[in-house]
């Protein structure tokens, strides 16, 4: 049986011979009310912080556990970043790979090509020179040959001539 305030203080305790002072006793019992009812007051206030202290908690592990779950969903969404980051790089170098040994290889052929035209050129120079020499020569020689095959002449009745 749980003892009230008001339990206390209407006690009433039966009367013997040679028993207590009554109003001791009664003072007593009145002082006894009074604390119960403060500490039944105070277990009711305590009670009460204790439900919400409860709930706070609650709601704070709550919070912790949606904590948790953000860090790792965020941990989870960095690391398939990093790997969607990496696969990308991977690509970008592969293709600038690809894209180098194209340009390389373009390059190569072109410079192939160029140095195939160089010789051309060279043989056509060389041919041409050839060409020159010979018509050089055949001049000269046609030169030579006009100049043995005509006569001297000296005109003596050419204006230019002084006596």
């Amino acid at each position: 049986m749980t003892l009230s305030p008001l339990d206390v203080s209407k006690y009433e305790f039966s009367r013997a011979l040679r028993g207590y002072d009554p109003s001791e006793v009664r003072a007593f019992l009145e002082r006894v009310a009074d604390e119960l009812s403060s500490l039944q007051t105070q277990l009711n206030t305590l009670t009460e912080q204790n439900r919400v202290f409860a709930a706070k908690l609650s709601a704070y592990q709550e919070m912790e556990q949606n904590l948790r779950d953000s860090l790792v969903a965020t941990q989870e969404a960095a690391r398939s970043n990093r790997e969607q980051a990496e696969r990308e790089r991977e690509q970008i170098l592969r293709e600038t790979q690809v894209d180098a040994d194209r340009m390389r290889l373009d390059v190569q052929r072109e410079i192939s090509a160029l140095r195939e035209e160089l010789r051309a050129l060279k043989v056509h120079r060389d041919a041409y020179v050839k060409r020159l020499r010979f018509l050089l020569r055949a001049h000269s020689e046609l030169i030579d040959l006009i100049e043995q095959e005509s006569p001297d002449i000296t005109d003596e009745h050419s204006p230019t001539t002084d006596r």
